[in-house]
């Protein structure tokens, strides 16, 4: 499972703005969709550069973003 939600508030609260999907979807080259998917938590496959995208933009660590559910 991922906390991408979680990272966009955090980001907003400490840059006091609103990050929209579409905002993040441009920073990390891909679709709304594909953002928007990946906050309702249904992204089973995880893309590297997407990864690794998502990171740099939230300056984050790879456990920051993903964490493994066993429930």
């Amino acid at each position: 499972k991922n906390r991408l939600l979680f990272l966009m508030t955090e980001k907003e609260r400490r840059e006091n703005r609103r990050i929209t999907q579409t905002e993040v979807a441009r920073a990390v080259n891909v679709s709304k969709h594909t953002i928007a998917r990946w906050l309702q938590n249904e992204i089973r496959q995880y893309d590297a550069n997407l990864v690794e995208g998502l990171c740099v933009y939230f300056d984050c660590d790879l456990n920051d973003l993903l964490y493994l559910d066993l429930s």
